[in-house]
């Protein structure tokens, strides 16, 4: 009898998406990879009925736990399950900072059910229970493999373009094009600077509302600068045009737009790591979390001479994807 299950989910880094145009052949998809350092770590017991405790340091509001607990009994519903669960949020970083938590924890949920409920459940049952990947497939592919990845999204059937927390009835799951692991000595830094503001899932609605569609040409640019730079660069180990193609991207309609919803101090941060020899510089999703990578991160850390709270972690890639623990 399993007493307890512990999952713990990685943290991915989205570099960008792709087709957010009203005219493709297809819809989003998107780049990003995973990295430790950055866990989200769920505790999960039988129970008599649902229960969400959050111990992070910064969790869920009161709203998002009544929400996932909506979004559990949903889930026992659609599959019949039978015995109920308490999660307990141990670890991790905050939600809504670019870290994809909303996915890990619903997949987390997904695959913590099924185990509890002694049901045999595939990674395509998993992701379609989550509800997630509705917009990219980085972060339920990375869930599950780690690595860098590379979709191309859903077929273009003509559905509003949103956030994957808004793309829940999507028929289809993204394609995934590519899934590499990175080199394991390559290392990046990860910034989230003090009192950065975290769009909201109302926030994160209202962008793409305002920045859809994007010009077919940005989508081919993007998509370009992921296979052609990115994934080939991870394959051939080449860490200098995994740099470059990692800048270009921020300059890419998309990616640009994210920027430009980020406050001062997110935006300043970006040109004083490149003052301070960031050889790239990206935003994770919508941010805040900044990420970059150098030879020599103590030396860069010294000039960016930032305050105790900013948080600042040198991280490492996760080729595994989550881990789990079972008593």
């Amino acid at each position: 009898m399993i007493k307890s299950l512990r999952i713990t989910a990685p943290a991915r880094l989205h570099v960008n998406l792709f087709d957010m145009s009203d005219h493709g052949y297809r819809q989003n998809g998107g780049v990003g990879f995973c990295v430790q350092g950055f866990d989200t770590v769920i505790e999960f017991v039988s129970s008599l009925d649902f229960k969400i405790t959050d111990n992070r340091e910064v969790g869920l509001s009161q709203e998002e736990q009544k929400a996932f607990i909506h979004f559990l009994k949903g889930l026992y519903e659609a599959n019949n399950y039978s015995q109920k669960i308490c999660v307990t949020f141990l670890s991790g970083p905050p939600p809504h900072s670019g870290f994809g938590t909303g996915t890990a924890s619903k997949l987390a949920c997904a695959e913590a059910a099924s185990i509890l409920n002694h049901v045999a459940c595939s990674e395509t049952d998993l992701i379609t229970a989550s509800g997630r990947g509705g917009t990219s497939g980085v972060g339920i592919n990375t869930y599950f493999k780690g690595g860098l990845n590379v979709d191309l999204g859903v077929k273009n059937e003509g559905l509003q373009l949103g956030p994957s927390s808004s793309r829940t009835k999507v028929s289809q799951q993204p394609i995934n094009l590519l899934n590499i692991k990175l080199p394991d000595h390559w290392s990046f830094g990860v910034i989230i600077p003090p009192d950065a503001h975290r769009i909201s899932a109302k926030e994160e609605i209202d962008f793409f509302d305002r920045v859809c569609p994007i010009p077919a040409t940005s989508v081919y640019e993007s998509i370009y600068h992921a296979v052609s730079g990115m994934a080939c660069a991870a394959l051939e180990k080449d860490h200098s045009i995994f740099c470059a193609s990692i800048n270009a991207i921020q300059d890419t309609r998309w990616k640009k737009s994210e920027w430009d919803a980020q406050s001062t101090p997110v935006n300043k941060l970006k040109i004083d790591l490149y003052a301070a020899g960031a050889q790239c510089v990206g935003l994770s999703s919508l941010g805040p979390a900044v990420y970059f990578m150098t030879s020599e991160f103590e030396k860069l850390r010294n000039k960016l001479n930032l305050s105790h709270d900013h948080v600042l972690e040198h991280c490492l890639p996760n080729n595994t994807g989550r881990e789990l623990e079972i008593d």
